[in-house]
C-alpha cells in the first residue's frame, strides 16, 4: 500500500471516530451543516502530520495529527530507501563485473589471435634439395630467391612425421641467392631422412612455405633429391648431390660405357665394389643385364661346405640358423652374432653343433636384438675373425633369407621358412 493511500485511510478511520465522539457531546469538533471539521493536537509534542482533506456526504476532516501515521510513514520510506540502495548496489556491482570479465575475456582471446592478412606475404624461400642417403648424414638445403636476406628465426622443417622437426635458432638468416643447409646431428636436428618421405618448410607464423615429397630410391645414395632448374623447377632425382650449391643438370647416361651413372646399378663389367660373394656364394663373376638395372648370379660358384649363417627373418622371433657342413662337430663357444647396428650376442660355454646339423637362435630366448627390413647379420669366430654375413636390402627377409642350394648356395628372398630344415631348392 503506498503512502497516499495509508494516509487517505488513516484519515478517513480518525474521521469516523470523532464523528461518533461528537455526537456524543465531546467539544473538541464543530458540526456545521453536513461537514465536521476535526482538530487533533500531537499529545506528544511531536511534529504535525498534515494529512489530506476528505470529503464525503457528510463528513469534512481538515487535518489529522497521529504518530502511527508518522511510524507507517518512516518504515515504509525506510523500507523504500534499503530496496532502492540494494538496486542501486546490485546494478553497480553486476555491472562492474560484466566490465571486468568481457575486458578480461576479450583481451585475452585477442592476444592470441594473429590476422595473418595483415602480414607480409612469406618470402620466396624454398627447399631446394634433400639427401636421404647423405654424406656424413641426412640433410635439407633451403634456396633463398629474395634480393635481400631472410630472418629465418622461428622458421621450422619437419618431415612426414609431427614429431620430428627442426625450428631455426634466433640470428638464423640465408642470404639474398643463397643456401642454408641443416644435416642431422646439428643441435635441435635429431631425425633422419627415409627411403619415401617428406620435407615441409613452415614460417615464424606457422604458414606453409613450401614442401616436397619423394619415393623410395629417388634420393639415392651419392645424389640426391632436388629442384631442377635451381630453386624453381620440379623436384626429380639428382643423380649427383650438390649441398649448398646450385642444382647442375644430370650427365648423359650410356649404358655399355663401362661407367655407372644415373640410375645404373651396374654397366658391362663395373659393379662397384659388389661380387659374388656379396650374396654367400664362393665366388666366380657376377652378370649385368637388362640396360645395366639388373645384375644376375648365375656365374657365380658354391661356397665351400664350412659353418655358414643358412637362414635368417626380420619377422616374428628374428630367428638365425647357423649350418654345419663339415664332416665334424664344432664347438661355438665365444663365437658371436651381430647386426648391422653392431647389437651383439656371444654363445655361450658348452654350445656345439653337429656335423650336418642346424642351430637357430631365437629372439627372448636367446640374443636379445631384433632384426630390420634392410639389415645384416656377421658370425665371428671366438677369435674375432669373420665367419660368414648375411646381408638383405628392404623386405627381403620379412619371410625368409635363406641360401638355395642349402648350405653352399647364394642367398635370395625364399617364400617359406625352412628353420632347423633343409631350405626349399628353387
Amino acid at each position: 500500500m503506498n503512502i497516499i493511500h495509508k494516509k487517505l485511510w488513516v484519515a478517513l478511520g480518525a474521521a469516523a471516530a470523532l464523528t461518533l465522539a461528537g455526537g456524543c457531546g465531546d467539544d473538541g469538533g464543530t458540526t456545521t451543516g453536513d461537514t465536521t471539521t476535526v482538530d487533533t493536537a500531537d499529545t506528544s509534542g511531536g511534529d504535525t502530520v498534515v494529512a489530506d482533506t476528505v470529503e464525503t456526504d457528510t463528513v469534512e476532516t481538515d487535518t489529522v495529527e497521529t504518530d502511527t501515521n508518522v511510524a507507517d510513514t518512516t518504515d515504509t520510506v525506510e523500507t523504500d530507501t534499503n530496496v532502492a540502495d540494494t538496486a542501486d548496489t546490485s546494478v553497480e556491482d553486476t555491472a562492474d563485473t560484466v566490465e571486468a570479465d568481457t575486458a578480461d575475456t576479450v583481451e585475452a582471446d585477442t592476444a592470441d589471435v594473429i590476422d595473418t592478412d595483415t602480414l607480409d606475404p612469406i618470402p620466396a624461400v624454398v627447399v631446394n634439395e634433400v639427401a636421404a642417403a647423405g654424406d656424413p648424414d641426412d640433410w635439407i638445403e633451403l634456396y633463398n630467391g629474395e634480393a635481400t636476406a631472410v630472418d629465418l628465426a622461428g622458421w621450422r622443417v619437419r618431415d612426414d612425421d609431427e614429431a620430428h622437426g627442426y625450428v631455426f635458432p634466433a640470428g638464423t638468416t640465408i642470404e639474398a641467392g643463397g643456401y642454408l643447409v641443416v644435416e642431422r646431428g646439428d643441435a635441435g636436428f635429431d631425425f633422419g631422412l627415409g627411403g619415401a618421405d617428406a620435407v615441409i618448410l613452415y614460417d615464424a607464423f606457422d604458414r606453409l612455405a613450401d614442401s616436397t615429397v619423394w619415393l623410395d630410391g629417388e634420393s639415392p645414395e651419392g645424389g640426391s633429391w632436388g629442384r631442377y632448374p635451381n630453386g624453381t623447377g620440379d623436384f626429380s632425382t639428382r643423380w649427383i648431390a650438390s649441398k649448398g650449391a646450385e642444382n647442375a643438370e644430370n650427365p648423359a647416361v650410356f649404358c655399355g660405357d663401362g661407367a655407372i651413372g644415373g640410375d645404373e646399378i651396374c654397366d658391362g663389367a663395373n659393379f662397384g665394389d659388389l661380387g659374388c660373394e656379396r650374396w654367400g656364394w664362393g665366388g666366380g663373376d657376377l652378370t649385368c643385364e637388362d640396360a645395366c638395372h639388373t645384375i644376375t648370379q648365375s656365374a657365380c660358384t658354391a661356397h665351400a661346405a664350412a659353418l655358414v649363417v643358412n637362414e635368417v627373418t626380420s619377422a616374428g622371433d628374428d630367428m638365425i640358423e647357423l649350418y654345419n657342413g663339415t664332416g665334424a662337430a664344432i664347438d661355438l663357444a665365444g663365437y658371436q652374432l651381430v647386426d648391422d647396428g653392431d647389437n651383439s650376442y656371444t654363445i655361450p660355454a658348452g654350445t656345439t653343433i653337429a656335423a650336418g646339423a642346424y642351430k637357430v637362435f631365437v629372439k627372448g630366448a636367446d640374443h636379445d636384438f631384433g632384426l630390420g627390413g634392410d639389415d645384416a647379420v656377421t658370425l665371428f669366430d671366438a677369435g674375432g675373425a669373420i665367419v660368414d654375413i648375411a646381408d638383405w636390402e628392404s623386405g627381403e627377409a620379412v619371410v625368409s633369407y635363406c641360401r638355395i642350394p642349402n648350405g653352399v648356395g647364394g642367398f635370395q628372398a625364399c617364400a617359406t621358412q625352412t628353420f632347423a630344415e633343409t631350405n626349399d631348392t628353387e
